[in-house]
């Protein structure tokens, strides 16, 4: 090999070691800047199914903690157990009317993270009463039926029910939506007993029409005050067979023209049925018999 060769054979090695020395000093940061990434701790967003619950005395409720790894363990712990209690699996159970916060604590590995649930305990109600016994609506309608519960410090909610769904459903919040026309039965129910063991509910009608009938339907009720007279009992009966049976049979039996007014063809049913004149008569003789037995005393007590 000649002194021209060995020159360019010493500078080509030269040249590539170089270059195997400056790529990994190149590359180096990138890796360090990667594992330094990996090197931070994971920030997990852990969660309670609630924050807060309302219990009544003797129920339980289940606690659950998310977004845990498999290495993570949950503990839990109640500031007042006499008030509500809770066990390893978290299920809280109210012991005592009153105000209390259960813990859960997470520990995974050397962390450990603290969640809270605020949770009030009262009483079960002994009682329940619709706001509103018969309620009028037209098909497609909605309207919000509110009971009233006692003691007015209870912490339970009562259960709504619809005899007829078809007719008129009512959601767990109350909300009535009317379907299709006819008559059914609202509940609500509570866990309350009677003696003999059926447990206490109210019960409210629902009459669905047509949007442009429903109105008229309030009024006939206003203005005929000799209905309450007859017993709850029977009026529902005569509702329910007018609006479910006869009204379907009208319908499909008369013509447009000379089918009768939706009050006009009720109130036939009903002066039929109950002889609503009659009726009247008495209601009106009794509220002057009581007027005068009213004037009777009074001047009884101005003469003494």
């Amino acid at each position: 090999m000649n002194k021209m060769n060995f020159r360019r054979y010493f500078i080509t090695l030269g040249f590539l070691l170089f270059l195997s020395l400056l790529i990994p000093i190149t590359s180096f940061p990138t890796k360090t800047a990667q594992a330094s990434e990996i090197g931070k701790e994971k920030i997990v967003d852990y969660r309670l199914n609630l924050k807060s619950i309302l219990l009544v005395k003797g129920k339980s409720f289940t606690l659950k903690a998310y977004n845990l790894s498999e290495s993570a363990k949950v503990s839990f712990k109640s500031d007042d157990s006499e008030i509500a209690s809770v066990n390893d699996d978290g299920t809280i159970t109210a012991n005592h009317v009153g105000v209390t916060i259960i813990t859960a604590t997470i520990k995974d590995g050397t962390n450990s993270t603290s969640l809270t649930c605020d949770v009030t305990v009262g009483p079960p109600a002994f009682s329940v009463k619709f706001t509103k016994s018969r309620l009028i609506l037209g098909v497609e309608k909605t309207d919000l039926l509110r009971v009233i519960l006692k003691p007015s410090n209870t912490a339970e909610n009562a259960r709504f029910s619809s005899y007829d769904p078809n007719i008129a459903s009512i959601s767990t919040g109350g909300r009535v939506t009317a379907k299709k026309v006819g008559f059914t039965y609202l509940f609500a129910e509570i866990d309350a007993t009677n003696s003999d063991g059926m447990r206490k509910f109210a019960v409210s009608t629902i009459i669905v029409t047509s949007p442009e009938d429903a109105p008229l339907l309030e009024t006939y009720f206003n203005e005929h005050p000799e209905l309450d007279m007859l017993s709850v009992v029977d009026l529902n009966i005569a509702l329910e067979e007018f609006f479910n049976k006869t009204l379907a049979q009208t319908d499909t039996q008369a013509t447009q023209a000379d089918k009768p007014s939706l009050t006009e063809a009720l109130n036939q049913f009903l002066s039929k049925k109950f002889d609503l004149e009659a009726k009247r008569i008495e209601r009106e003789e009794a509220l002057a018999k009581a007027a005068q037995n009213q004037s009777e005393v009074i001047s009884e007590n101005l003469t003494k």
